[in-house]
């Protein structure tokens, strides 16, 4: 893994380690020692079919070794469960000589024995389970609101769609391989089980068993274990969004610091539309500003930005603030990415010819683009680098190696000036 890719990944897992899963974009598969770049959501799936898969053979290996326990039996007055008695001490004559049972033969009842690996499986189970939950709550929120933006009829967007919907059929597919392997204990129990965190004593010696106790102690502590557990467990390959997408969402995760670093303030949790692409609102001073990310525009199609596409079918920045202006709104964006070609840099102004919003200057209708679309890219410059003399285009140096905030403090104290400026004019 090479430095660049590693400084990305330990500072998106800062903020959260579920901004390296692929998401909507594609992966990358990285082999070495990479058990921290599991995202935990993954590392959850992965530990669910694990096992879940686990469970029939433990069942199995369970049920073997009670095998020669079977016929083991007791007399009982009771003759629930029971079954006739062979020994003649058990049957006693009634007042008219009819020879009666008084005692049956009942299986032994092992509660606190043979069940104690059946309980504390279903404990390690129960464990997933509480934070699959946790993660399905969370998930679906984030799901739901990025469904509500992949509202057009292109083809990219169905298949955004359907991505989004296979995310979420994988975190009903885990709870149902949850809910599967429970009634698998419960019926090779035959009775009801109750959890327990204590491991059986003495523990099962079969290969299956001895397996699970090796890595039961990840299994434990989700949130911690899981990612070390997948190292070991998928000899250490796994799979992380690729570079591109990484280094979007670094840039993006450092937008909202600095924001924040200038006095913007948003009750939204960022993670979900990092992720999943969404938007972030931001107040300072009562004025209100909106962080689109990775917004989907589609000409004949309405956005709920107010801004629109022009020129072209589609368009797709990856970050595109909107602020308060003269007429309306106004936008500025900016275009991650990773490489350091000149003439790639400068295509980003592309989006002041392809979207557009509807303004009004003295009773007329205009058309309005966005005041800047810069690019960011991880080149060396310790200041911000202009590609016209009014500053519509122009390069953020973002180099997660060389990393300052310098240069992103400056193209964001602009735009802060600008929606201030004009949102408590038009406030007032």
């Amino acid at each position: 893994m090479s430095a660049f890719l590693k400084q990305l990944i330990d500072d998106l897992k800062a903020f959260s380690s579920e901004l390296l899963a692929p998401g909507l974009q594609s992966g990358q598969t990285l082999v070495g020692n990479t058990a921290s770049t599991v995202a935990s959501t993954s590392a959850l799936f992965q530990a669910i079919d694990w096992l879940t898969g686990l469970v029939p053979k433990l069942l199995q290996e369970w049920q073997q070794d009670q095998g020669g326990f079977a016929a083991e039996q007791y007399a009982s007055p009771v003759p629930k469960q029971g079954k006739f008695s062979h020994r003649p001490m058990d049957y006693q004559q009634d007042t008219t000589r009819r020879l009666l049972p008084v005692r049956w033969q009942r299986p032994l009842a092992r509660d606190h024995g043979h069940l104690q690996p059946l309980r504390w499986l279903l404990h390690l189970l129960e464990l997933q389970d509480n934070s699959l939950q946790q993660v399905i709550a969370q998930m679906s929120k984030y799901i739901e609101d990025s469904l509500l933006l992949q509202n057009s009829h292109s083809d990219y967007a169905q298949h955004d769609r359907n991505t989004l919907l296979a995310m979420r059929g994988r975190l009903y597919n885990a709870q149902a391989k949850l809910n599967h392997a429970r009634l698998l204990l419960v019926r090779g129990a035959k009775v009801r089980l109750l959890p327990t965190p204590a491991p059986p004593l003495p523990f099962p010696r079969t290969r299956n068993w001895q397996r699970l106790r090796q890595y039961a102690r990840y299994l434990q502590q989700p949130e911690e274990g899981l990612p070390s557990f997948l190292h070991r467990v998928l000899n250490d390959t796994v799979e992380v969004a690729d570079t591109p997408y990484l280094y979007q969402r670094w840039c993006g995760l450092h937008i909202l610091k600095c924001l924040a670093h200038i006095g913007w303030y948003s009750k939204d949790d960022p993670l979900g539309a990092l992720f999943l692409g969404g938007k972030v609102q931001f107040v300072k001073r009562n004025v209100k500003m909106t962080l689109w990310i990775e917004p989907r525009f589609v000409r004949h199609e309405s956005h709920p930005s107010g801004f629109q596409c022009r020129e072209v079918l589609e368009t797709h920045p990856d970050y595109m603030l909107v602020t308060p202006g003269p007429h309306g709104v106004d936008a500025f964006i900016l275009d991650p990415t990773l490489t350091a070609d000149v003439e790639i840099r400068r295509s980003k102004g592309r989006y002041l010819d392809t979207l557009e919003t509807q303004a009004s200057i003295a009773g007329v209708p205009v058309s309005r683009t966005p005041l800047r679309a810069w690019s960011a890219a991880p080149i060396h410059r310790p200041h911000c680098e202009l590609d016209d003399p009014n500053g519509y285009t122009g390069t953020i140096p973002m180099h997660p190696l060389d990393w300052t905030p310098a240069p992103l403090l400056a193209w964001l104290q602009d735009l802060d000036n600008y929606a201030c400026a004009w949102g408590q004019l038009r406030a007032e």
